[in-house]
């Protein structure tokens, strides 16, 4: 099921005035959108000026919970792209999609762009620039882990698929020397 939500997040309050929202839910939404997109402006785009669309697709899982995270069209800036999925997945909040009978549905997909402009910047027009395959960002895959420290407590974590199995080795690594897979001195 392909949903088509535009989370166009360059919100800066130069795109929408106050004065237009009229909703004072609205308003706040949007300054904490303005927030985070300038918390997490990567620190060399912003000094270099670097503003552009990025779009996106993420996948969610029932609980509307990313599940992975893919840049489909980019900014023309690296760095644009690359904090676009992570930004995604660590802030972004979706609505459960629910079935014809009103269950939750097990997974569904959402297109949108993030449009960043720095703040006090006339926003870029939103154009859709295709993605070189030699620059093209790696996808975020999200995993429910044991959160540290719990016994049944779970949080989300997002890597790329190269992050995950670098960790899975390292973990099996840490483990195998722990239980002396490298050698037993046992009976010798």
């Amino acid at each position: 099921m392909m949903l088509r939500s535009i989370l166009a997040m360059a919100l800066v309050a130069t795109a929408v005035p106050a004065a237009a929202a009229g909703d004072a839910a609205k308003e706040k939404r949007m300054r904490q959108m303005t927030e985070v997109m300038f918390k997490n402006y990567p620190p060399r785009a912003l000094a270099a000026g670097e503003q552009g669309s990025v779009f996106f697709v993420v996948k969610l899982d029932d609980k509307a919970s990313p599940t992975s995270c893919e840049v489909t069209h980019s900014s023309g800036y690296p760095l644009l792209d690359q904090e676009t999925c992570a930004m995604i997945v660590r802030h972004a909040t979706f609505k459960q999609v629910l079935g014809p009978n009103g269950d939750a549905v097990k997974r569904s997909t959402h297109e949108g762009v993030v449009n960043w402009t720095i703040p006090g910047r006339a926003p870029v027009p939103i154009k859709a620039i295709p993605v070189a395959a030699s620059t093209k960002p790696e996808k975020q895959i999200c995993k429910r882990t044991l959160k540290t420290g719990t016994l049944a407590g779970y949080e989300r974590t997002c890597m790329s698929e190269a992050d995950w199995k670098r960790s899975a080795r390292e973990t099996q690594d840490f483990w195998g020397d722990l239980q002396g897979k490298k050698g037993s001195t046992a009976g010798n």
